[in-house]
């Protein structure tokens, strides 16, 4: 399961979507300003709120719009 984590109004969070759309990765979005649950996770996992943060079972993750991370971590 892939998850991106992000805000409203963040072109850094629209790109990681777009990306992963291009490359056919169906993810579930998590907005940190819509949902407390959202951001607490996101907190658990990497210690902070910046995003956008992409994570494959919310284990490893990607912090930022890092193509090459993003495709290493989903093994494309």
């Amino acid at each position: 399961m892939v998850k991106v984590y992000s805000i409203n109004d963040c072109p850094w969070c629209d790109k990681v979507k777009k990306y992963l759309k291009s490359k056919g990765i169906a993810y579930e979005e998590c907005n940190l300003e819509e949902s407390d649950e959202a951001r607490e996770a996101c907190v658990r996992l990497t210690g902070d709120t910046a995003v956008p943060v992409v994570t494959v079972n919310d284990a490893d993750y990607v912090l930022g719009f890092d193509k090459a991370k993003i495709d290493a971590m989903l093994g494309l």
